[in-house]
């Protein structure tokens, strides 16, 4: 075995053992606390934890699609699909559009900056298909920082840095699990409804 791939093979061991510690802190925090904003900093604090050490993340480890495209690689997910964890990464100047998880989720930076804007509905929510939304506010998340947005939050993200960035987001369940997210059109005032994101990887090493 050559030199390069022990060390990324012990890599790799390390940081299953540092996200399977806290994971199990994680799991205590939504147990015994259940799902609020005060319970989503905590666990952002638990994740902050896990990538302050951006040793165990090298982006050759989560590299992007040949063609630039970003990518999901899951890290952890319970067997009921709760508790998924991924790195995502991305290209310089990527966007969304404004959306929703349906589901409660954190995102911690561990490489670029991943700029947060968020919304709420301004809306009556009595026609099918529209739905306007005005920017409420905006964080960025680079290593050391993070946000958190409960089920029915709306944000979009857009990156920024030397790629690929890199971010830890976790969900409380899997991102091939949620059926029932809404992106908006901010600019004409309409929203639909977008299939769960199937394309899920296990990092290179």
């Amino acid at each position: 075995m050559s030199l390069a791939l022990a060390e990324s093979r012990s890599i790799a061991q390390r940081r299953e053992a540092a996200v399977a510690a806290t994971l199990a802190k994680v799991r205590r925090i939504e147990r015994e606390r259940g799902v609020n904003r005060d319970a989503l900093e905590a666990i952002k604090r638990e994740l902050m934890g896990l990538t302050a050490d951006r040793s165990l993340f090298p982006p050759e480890h989560f590299p992007l699609n040949p063609d630039g495209g970003n990518v999901a690689y899951r890290l952890s997910e319970d067997a009921d699909h709760r508790f998924a964890l991924y790195v995502s990464t991305g290209k310089t100047g990527r966007e969304t559009p404004p959306h929703d998880h349906t589901t409660w989720a954190v995102i911690v930076g561990i490489k670029g900056k991943e700029h947060n804007r968020f919304y709420r509905r301004a809306d009556d929510r009595s026609q099918p298909g529209k739905g306007r939304v005005v920017e409420v506010d905006r964080a960025t998340v680079e290593h050391g920082t993070g946000v958190t947005l409960m089920p029915e939050d709306i944000h979009s993200i857009h990156l920024e840095g030397e790629p690929p960035t890199l971010m830890v987001h976790m969900y409380g369940l899997a991102l091939d699990h949620l059926h029932r997210r809404v992106a908006y059109n901010a600019e004409d005032g309409t929203y639909r409804h977008f299939p769960p994101n199937s394309d899920i990887r296990k990092p290179v090493a």
